[in-house]
């Protein structure tokens, strides 16, 4: 071991110190953003709440249609005219909603304005402190649930400063939190549950607009009926974005259902994911002003049709968030584990006497769904990031000015996602090897006593070719090196249980040793720590390889009576 780093001492305190600030820094910047934009979108939402509280009065309906905003984006809104008093005088108001900015859909214009029938009476919210401002309808803040994303930033940089500043439990050479030490208690196991739940909410908020409800009214379209229209306008709409420019085909298409005219301009319900120049350009080749057509109309509501029904391949990419709604959910299951497993983090209840006898099974540091998981985590934040420049880098390709510098840049960070993407394909294949159990004697084995371990197998242990079996010791030092916290491992001690090839030995046996009396137990301080651990390791042909570990806690000698 390093003589400079002394076990149980801190040489580095104020290195230590200059390190966690440097750490303090970066997690503080994912937190400042995420609560910024949070705080935005919260905002936003309590807005979109004022109208909640506003009074009541009636108001008649003075005209109503929809209009163009003159907005490639959001082209259409519904605009409705109404007049209403307030306190003996009279009022104009031309608001449906707080905030209404247009939509794509002409549908969703044209069935708002519907609802409000010029002579009609409606109720209108008005604001008390502002007389002329009123609104026809109430919405729910929905934005609100945007506010998870920028939250996955928050709850990273939280617990990155929790980690880099919490402080470790001191070593009790009478005790142990548990046999096995998992590395991770109460709060870090609720962390893991939080974003596990904050994926899942994330994954299922883009999968259901992106493919579940398209793909319902797809299902529910293949009953409608077929009806003769006439395409009486169809427009290439474009927009700029930070990505560039975007494209959408408007085509709009007049058909007689009903016993009335309706418009539309439905193309098909993945309209999201049938955005592009070339996919639009197609869209208004195959449908020019005043051609003659086919559209697909709902027999019990008319004003409801679409041009075509038909699942194409990009319309899948609608499901890419359900990576994010199973790992989420993975995590949230993991988390939940642990926050059941884990020991106390204090009080008397959480020591294990040294006297304590009798068979223990071992829990594995992380298992093999744990690696699945985390490697999983890494990689879809890894790449979701990525994602976002190499898009733009494309996006350059694509309108024939490529962003060379972005370009070369990005090719050291697109290997280390394609890299992660093995990991979790290696890490899940792993998921179908045996199943290492291991049991010791002794609950809290000391230096000097002899520990039997006791192993089997769940699963086919005959497809291991050789297994290795090892009692580790290791000690961690983490110290400044200039502004950079390292921290160095340095195997101290390693006494082989097995190490056998044989097929009855392999599947279920027993070993033991005398643990090293002049060696060093475990022990956690500020900037060091002595880990103990035994190591499963099974050779496996043309597989991955079986491969966990089970942390213990060794304590001091025992006092022995004279």
């Amino acid at each position: 071991m390093d003589a400079d780093l002394p076990i149980g001492g801190n040489p580095a305190s104020r290195a230590g110190r200059a390190g966690r600030g440097c750490a303090t820094l970066f997690f503080g910047v994912f937190f400042a953003m995420g609560a910024l934009f949070t705080v935005f979108i919260l905002g936003e939402a309590v807005r979109e709440l004022e109208p909640w509280t506003w009074s009541e009065t009636q108001c008649t309906i003075t005209a109503s249609g929809v209009a163009e905003t003159g907005d490639d984006q959001r082209p259409y809104r519904a605009e409705v005219r109404y007049r209403y008093e307030i306190e003996g005088r009279s009022w104009e108001g031309a608001r449906v909603v707080r905030s209404d900015q247009g939509s794509a859909s002409f549908d969703r214009a044209r069935r708002r304005a519907d609802r409000y029938p010029p002579g009609a009476t409606a109720t209108c919210r008005v604001d008390p402190d502002h007389p002329s401002l009123a609104v026809l309808e109430r919405r729910p803040p929905w934005i609100a649930l945007t506010a998870l994303f920028p939250l996955i930033f928050v709850a990273v940089g939280a617990g990155g400063i929790w980690a880099v500043w919490r402080r470790a439990k001191p070593a009790d050479g009478d005790g142990v939190a548990s046999i096995s030490q998992l590395a991770q208690g109460r709060g870090s196991s609720r962390l893991v549950l939080i974003v596990g739940l904050i994926f899942v909410a994330i994954g299922g908020g883009l999968v259901v607009p992106l493919f579940g409800l398209p793909a319902l009214r797809l299902a529910e379209s293949l009953g409608w009926a077929p009806t003769p229209c006439t395409v009486v306008a169809s427009r290439l709409r474009s927009w700029s974005t930070d990505d560039g420019t975007s494209y959408r085909a408007d085509v709009m298409y007049e058909y007689s259902a009903g016993g009335r005219s309706w418009r539309s301009n439905r193309v098909d319900f993945f309209a999201i994911l049938s955005s592009g120049r070339d996919a639009a350009r197609d869209t208004l080749d195959r449908y020019p002003s005043g051609t003659e057509a086919t559209c697909w109309v709902d027999p019990r509501d008319p004003s409801r049709s679409v041009l075509e029904r038909r699942l194409r391949p990009i319309h899948l990419l609608g499901l890419l968030p359900l990576l994010f709604l199973l790992a989420g959910a993975g995590l949230a299951a993991h988390g939940r584990r642990q926050m059941r497993t884990a020991a106390p983090v204090a009080g008397a209840e959480a020591t294990v006497p040294a006297t304590r006898a009798g068979p223990v099974v071992l829990e594995p540091g992380v298992g093999p769904l744990g690696k699945v998981l985390g490697s999983l985590f890494f990689a879809l934040f890894w790449n979701g990031i990525v994602s976002v420049f190499v898009w733009q880098a494309w996006k350059s390709w694509e309108r024939g000015h490529p962003d060379w510098f972005l370009t070369v840049f990005l090719v050291p960070f697109v290997l280390i996602g394609l890299a992660s993407i093995a990991f979790v394909g290696h890490f899940a294949l792993a998921l179908a090897n045996p199943r290492p159990r291991l049991t010791v004697d002794s609950a809290a084995p000391c230096l000097g006593d002899r520990l039997g371990i006791d192993w089997s197998f769940s699963g086919r242990a005959s497809r291991i070719r050789r297994l290795r079996i090892v009692l580790e010791g290791r000690e961690e030092a983490t110290y400044q090196r200039g502004t950079d916290t390292h921290t160095d491992r340095e195997v101290f001690a390693s006494h082989v249980l097995v190490d056998t090839a044989n097929d009855w030995e392999i599947s279920r046996a027993s070993a033991s040793l005398v643990i090293p009396d002049d060696t060093m137990h475990s022990f956690e301080a500020a900037a060091n720590k002595i880990v103990w651990e035994i190591k499963v390791a099974g050779e496996i042909a043309r597989w991955p390889d079986v491969d966990e570990s089970f942390p213990v806690t060794i304590h001091p000698i025992r006092l022995r009576e004279v």
